[in-house]
């Protein structure tokens, strides 16, 4: 039998050839997409409509195994309640999250993978916004922190919100200094190199925002280091956590250990790193700090640990 099929191949002009091939490839891609897919089903184990346990096989749509839950009666699948749910193309993804991994542009990416551009823009959002939650829990040890700020944009926006012409490729301030203009981003790091991000408003930070999204990730015996802003001193004041504050963030000529230089360093390389895609929209700024955080920390990332976490399954990246 597949002595025949070849012989009917060979006979094939170009053309066809290329098109046997893509089939092939594309239901190899399936097959490995799909079992890994399914086998997140495991880790979550409960109905995303109810959150029940109790459900039963119900046949298969669109390539994935169905399911019947017996609380709510309502039918799922594993990517149902996720950002994929409803996305095309299958056999394309892992292709499509290799660009992930190698930081590609939109365009870049659609080329490479045979999409459209939109198509391209829509994929990186569904899969970067689970990628983007996950954060360590917790910080220990000496921990350093520090804001960095990007330039407010509605990059994308039909209609600017804002009395100001549209900027192009990033653009340039107005206003000397910071201001509304911009989005302040905190930033937090130990020495162990986990590393947690927020956006936390316009304009300058203040100690109210630091605790709302820092406070959490302390660990308990948190030694704080940042450098003179006021709102870390009122933040550690009001909440009991040991902090020490540089002046211009330069090391402690009495103890070499009391320094920021890693926060300083991770935001080199974000900046450094964000500027290939000239200019982000703001609303889409905490998926790009999400996939450059997770680049940064796992540095031989494979498509298959980022479809996994694309999914909500994140043990694949601890």
């Amino acid at each position: 039998m597949l002595s025949v099929l070849l012989n009917e191949i060979s006979q094939l002009n170009k053309n066809d050839r290329t098109e046997v091939g893509k089939l092939i490839h594309q239901l190899d891609a399936d097959n490995k997409v799909i079992p890994m897919i399914e086998s997140s089903l495991d880790e979550k184990n409960h109905c995303p409509h109810c959150g029940g346990e109790n459900y039963i096989k119900h046949g298969f749509a669109h390539g994935l195994q169905r399911y019947y839950c017996s609380a709510c009666k309502k039918t799922f699948n594993t990517l149902t309640g996720t950002p994929l749910a409803r996305l095309r193309h299958k056999d394309n993804w892992l292709e499509y999250l290799g660009t992930l991994c190698n930081s590609q542009t939109i365009r870049s990416a659609a080329q490479q993978v045979g999409i459209s551009i939109p198509t391209s823009f829509r994929w990186r959002h569904r899969f970067l916004e689970l990628i983007s939650e996950n954060r360590p829990e917790i910080l220990t040890g000496i921990i350093e922190a520090d804001e960095t700020y990007f330039l407010y944009s509605e990059k994308g926006n039909k209609k600017v919100s804002e009395a100001r012409p549209a900027r192009k490729r990033g653009g340039k301030a107005k206003q000397r200094g910071l201001s509304k203009e911009h989005v302040c981003v905190l930033v937090a790091r130990d020495r162990t190199g986990n590393t947690t991000d927020f956006m936390v408003g316009r304009g300058n930070i203040s100690a109210s925002s630091v605790e709302k999204y820092l406070e959490p990730s302390l660990d308990k015996d948190a030694f704080l280091i940042s450098d003179k802003n006021h709102a870390y001193k009122k933040f550690s004041r009001e909440n009991n956590v040991t902090h020490i504050g540089l002046k211009s963030g330069m090391p402690d000529k009495y103890n070499s250990a009391y320094h920021i230089q890693n926060i300083n360093s991770y935001h080199s390389r974000l900046k450094g790193w964000m500027q290939r895609f000239n200019g982000v929209a703001t609303k889409y700024l905490d998926h790009y700090l999400g996939w450059q955080r997770t680049l940064d920390q796992f540095k031989n990332l494979t498509p298959e640990q980022l479809l996994f976490s694309s999914v909500g399954v994140y043990q694949h990246l601890t």
